[in-house]
């Protein structure tokens, strides 16, 4: 049902943005962040126990996977070209496995808050769209009542 309702919601947001070219400002919220969709593009919400995963797949094609939660895979720093930059509270680290696959961690700095660790993989020789996804994460906070996120790119220095 959760599945469902955020399809939904996704479809009904993204489908008011369709005439805009690039990446809407926020319309998925994800707690400690928030990114943007558009019309054509799609994703699937899994939500678990202590975790929860979004499969996405864009309109180029491109696929995000993104876990939120407290136990992400591993993360080889010393391979990656950003490592821990610190970015309104949040660590952020990005490795290039390869020319089609990156690998994006966001560590928060309070251990209560949930990672977000996405897994690209690009199919389009074209990177403006997949680019554009990337750089409308933006930082959230969130309480009882309401999600606050930052006007500032969450991914800035990322490059693909």
């Amino acid at each position: 049902m959760k599945s469902l309702f955020a399809s939904i919601l996704i479809l009904m947001t993204a489908s008011t943005c369709a005439s805009a070219k690039l990446y809407p400002y926020c319309n998925v919220f994800i707690g400690t962040a928030c990114f943007g969709m558009k019309s054509g593009d799609e994703y699937k919400y899994t939500s678990q126990v202590d975790f929860s995963f979004y499969e996405i797949k864009l309109s180029s094609e491109d696929e995000v996977n993104i876990y939120l939660g407290y136990h992400p895979a591993s993360f080889d720093y010393e391979g990656a070209y950003l490592s821990k930059e610190s970015v309104n509270g949040y660590l952020v680290s990005a490795l290039k496995v390869d020319n089609q696959h990156h690998r994006i961690l966001i560590e928060p700095a309070d251990s209560r808050v949930p990672s977000v660790d996405l897994n690209i993989s690009m199919s389009s020789d074209d990177k403006v769209l997949i680019t554009e996804f990337i750089k409308s994460f933006r930082s959230c906070t969130r309480t009882k009542l309401e999600t606050t996120c930052k006007d500032n790119i969450l991914l800035q220095s990322v490059v693909l």
